[in-house]
């Protein structure tokens, strides 16, 4: 594990939060292309707890807190987090000295957008407020944010998440065109019968192999399709979706591999391909490519609830 301390870190962190400036990232979405650029560039990957930190964000407030900004949510939330002082660097530039294959220069969705619709909890509302603005609140809370929304609800357009059960509809419909044997797909069957979520979607992504990207791909053109189809419903200005206006002579597949490239920078490290043999061996082999806090939180219940069905038939 690297030295948390060394200037490599800070000059990442810097690469990292450029390529997005000045739109803040999510803690949890910096710390997973964090781990991707040091992975890619032979320095291990980074874990705050064997560094003594409870936390991420204690470890970015006391060891990078001259470089970064961290602004906690109001309630719960993950926290976002900005460089104090930059000018933003090209995203070429950053994606190239970050270890990160560099995405195409022509329409690049702000990563608060992405994230207000591809969420999909439901009691999470959001908007598009004032100057591009995103705003979220709980359903359940009195924050400042709902009070401002609430006050003028004029000058802002709410927006509405896609669901788990549209976005868990993609994994099974590429997950049936998808050029895997049947031992493969049987293999993977039981992943997308669960409620989506970000960690889900993660999982299954490395649990694809080789053909995670095309899943990324995949998923990124209908997200994309869903928030353009909701700018033009609203007549929203493309300037504040976009950090660059998408182009007119440029594919829209060319412009989706921006994106895609953007909001999956944490599988750059490259998956393990996923070779052929019986049901047994590839859940062995999946296993292998899953992370020990995604086998908790994910693989083990669904196992377990797998298990508890079929007893019960």
């Amino acid at each position: 594990m690297p030295d948390p301390r060394d200037p490599p870190i800070d000059k990442l962190l810097t690469q990292l939060l450029s390529v997005i400036s000045p739109e803040p990232e999510l803690g949890a979405r910096l710390k997973q292309r964090l781990n991707a650029a040091l992975v890619a560039n032979g320095l291990g990957t980074f874990d705050e707890k064997a560094l003594g930190f409870r936390k991420f964000t204690d470890y970015l407030i006391r060891v990078h807190g001259h470089l970064v900004a961290v602004q906690r949510p109001e309630g719960a939330g993950d926290i976002l987090v900005s460089l104090k002082h930059s000018t933003p660097m090209s995203r070429a530039v950053a994606h190239e000295h970050a270890g990160v294959p560099a995405p195409s220069t022509t329409s690049v969705i702000r990563t608060a957008v992405w994230q207000a619709f591809a969420n999909p909890d439901p009691d999470r509302k959001r908007f598009l407020g004032p100057n591009g603005r995103i705003v979220h609140y709980l359903e359940s809370s009195d924050s400042e944010a709902r009070q401002a929304v609430e006050a003028a609800p004029e000058q802002y357009t709410q927006i509405e998440p896609i669901s788990q059960a549209t976005q868990g509809g993609w994994m099974r419909e590429f997950l049936e065109t998808a050029p895997l044997g049947q031992a493969e797909k049987s293999a993977l069957e039981p992943m997308i019968g669960e409620p989506y979520s970000s960690t889900l979607n993660a999982t299954f992504t490395r649990a694809l192999g080789t053909h995670g990207q095309a899943w990324s791909r995949f998923r990124t053109t209908r997200v994309t399709d869903i928030i353009q189809q909701w700018v033009r419903a609203h007549d929203v200005d493309d300037g504040v979706i976009y950090t660059q206006r998408p182009s007119t002579t440029t594919s829209e597949l060319g412009a989706v591999g921006s994106v895609a490239s953007h909001a999956t920078a944490s599988l750059a490290a490259g998956p393990m391909p996923i070779s052929t043999g019986s049901a047994r061996d590839q859940v062995l082999k999946l296993l292998e490519l899953i992370a020990d806090e995604d086998l908790e939180r994910v693989v083990l219940p669904l196992l377990l609830s797998t298990i508890m069905i079929k007893s019960r038939m």
